[in-house]
């Protein structure tokens, strides 16, 4: 059956994006712990979410704010380093006993022909670190791991002369995953033992072949529908 090249091209976003009844390739919690790893791997900017302490001088006692900050994954268990500015509203917050999340979503190259709904976010909770020595082994090997992450904190690293900074890690004791729609994603708890015992090796070969399967199974089954090709 023939159909014009324009149909096909209009039809592949809402294909993609678009809800399917099939549910038999919905990611398992294993594969949803993966896959959350991939993801804090393959971003390197997400939300911290604080509460400013009831002692706030501003009346902003109880308030949650979230603020953008760098991250790199410079560990092999899933807790990611951050560069603590001890100017900053997030990480002072937290020095008062706020409690701490470090929210990432999905930036696809391909987004143009996705839903942002369709996207993997993840949710870490947890706490904060005591400071890493910045002369230390750690602090040495922390810093260059966040500095080929994001080569401009080079101007923030401890020891600079604009913010005192520190290194610290974001130790996770929750992790809530949101895979896209519900139908066909795992969404919820990943506990938090099998989120940090993820590998490297299967990282990668899980989550490239949940990706195979995903385009080649349930995209073209949708164009098959849309566009009724037998």
């Amino acid at each position: 059956m023939h159909f014009p090249l324009q149909h096909f091209l209009l039809a592949l976003p809402l294909a993609i994006a678009h809800p399917c009844e099939d549910t038999t390739n919905i990611p398992t919690v294993q594969e949803a712990a993966v896959q959350a790893r991939q993801l804090l791997r393959s971003e390197k900017i997400g939300t911290l979410s604080t509460v400013f302490p009831s002692s706030d001088a501003r009346g902003l006692g109880g308030y949650p704010i979230g603020m953008t900050d760098y991250y790199a994954d410079c560990s092999n268990n899933g807790n990611p380093t951050l560069l603590a500015i001890k100017i900053a509203t997030s990480f002072k917050n937290a020095r008062n006993g706020a409690p701490i999340s470090l929210t990432l979503r999905e930036h696809s190259p391909s987004s143009e022909f996705y839903s942002p709904a369709a996207h993997h976010r993840l949710s870490l909770i947890g706490r904060l670190s005591p400071p890493i020595p910045a002369n230390s082994d750690e602090g040495r090997r922390v810093k260059a791991c966040f500095t080929k992450a994001h080569p401009d904190a080079k101007w923030w690293v401890p020891g600079n002369p604009i913010h005192k900074s520190e290194w610290v890690t974001f130790e996770v004791e929750r992790v809530y995953w949101v895979g896209g729609f519900g139908d066909r994603e795992f969404i919820g708890d990943i506990p938090v033992e099998l989120y940090r015992n993820v590998t490297l090796k299967e990282d990668q070969a899980v989550v490239v072949n949940g990706a195979i399967r995903f385009n080649i199974q349930q995209v073209w089954g949708r164009l098959r529908g849309m566009l009724r090709i037998e």
